[in-house]
């Protein structure tokens, strides 16, 4: 039997697991959903295994496919990145693409990216800007950003979304607080305390989460005053005004106001994405891609997060 299986049919696979659809995916792939659906069964039968459970209703991997799903990203990663280098070499590395992102991503994630990403483009320019989530999404649609670092929204149809860190939450006490005398924080010990909240902001649930855990332990929140942007919440908590509940990556800023404790109960829920457009093409933007998913796993440990398989 030929089990052999081309790079072809694994971006075939790889769209059909992202879209878990299979109009949808032959859609993206501009190709007709028999073919597609063909060079599945044609994979399957090579492999000797089921890669979808499919019924009238809902398709989905299996475990099978969840292993292959792994190993066809590398796999097409490495090839992208192959003849990207290939090009590079015969002096087509130059170019220029413009990255946003949130703040997160602005401190903690992008400069580690670039840094490795600079070691396989140096000619190539890219534009970093600060924007918020909302922003980003619009200027991506209309092309005025090629990659976007955001916190998770309603995936739009003209992008792709890949999440690359998850963190927890840590409670931010005024220096000399109380709540400082311990090694983490439990969600009774809120009890009482001025909090200052967030306001809804797209794609980040903060709010939704704090409130939601903070009922849930029988806890009526007393918010003093609401934020739309971390740093404003830790500037606030500096100046004395009360205590919050904010994601894990604040605990690497340095201030003499400030310090930091774990609250174990809540989870870990705060995701961080990359978005790109769907369709795209550039071998400087996939590159850019596939260096960041290699880098989340090292910043994850880095700073506390979970990394993202």
């Amino acid at each position: 039997m030929n089990s052999g299986v081309d790079l072809r049919q694994l971006r075939y696979f790889v769209c059909l697991a992202e879209e878990l659809h299979f109009g949808r995916a032959a859609e993206r792939l501009g190709m007709a959903q028999a073919p597609l659906s063909q060079q599945i069964r044609l994979m399957e039968e090579r492999l000797g295994v089921a890669l979808f459970h499919r019924t009238t209703r809902r398709t989905r991997l299996t475990s099978a496919g969840h292993t292959l799903l792994r190993h066809a990203r590398e796999l097409l990663d490495a090839a992208d990145r192959a003849v990207a280098h290939t090009r590079a070499m015969a002096g087509e590395a130059t170019g220029r693409i413009t990255v946003a992102g949130v703040n997160v991503a602005m401190t903690h994630v992008i400069p580690p990216v670039l840094a490795a990403f600079r070691k396989l483009w140096p000619a190539v320019i890219v534009d970093v800007v600060p924007l918020g989530t909302a922003e980003q999404l619009r200027t991506l649609e209309t092309g005025e950003i090629n990659i976007a670092f955001i916190r998770p929204t309603e995936r739009a149809a003209h992008m792709q979304v890949e999440t690359i860190l998850s963190e927890g939450f840590v409670a931010a006490l005024p220096r000399g607080h109380r709540l400082a005398e311990k090694s983490e924080i439990a969600l009774h010990d809120f009890l009482d305390e001025p909090l200052i909240g967030y306001a809804p902001i797209l794609g980040a649930k903060y709010a939704t989460i704090m409130m939601a855990a903070l009922r849930k332990a029988g806890l009526q929140a007393r918010v003093v005053q609401e934020c739309t942007h971390t740093t404003a919440v830790a500037a606030q908590v500096a100046s004395g005004l009360g205590v919050a509940i904010m994601p894990s990556w604040i605990v690497n800023i340095r201030s003499p106001y400030l310090e930091f404790r774990p609250i174990p109960e809540l989870p870990r829920s705060i995701d961080l994405v990359v978005a790109w457009p769907t369709g795209e093409t550039s071998p400087i933007v996939r590159d850019f891609i596939a260096t960041t998913r290699h880098v989340a796993g090292e910043l994850a440990q880095r700073y506390g997060q979970e990394p993202v398989s």
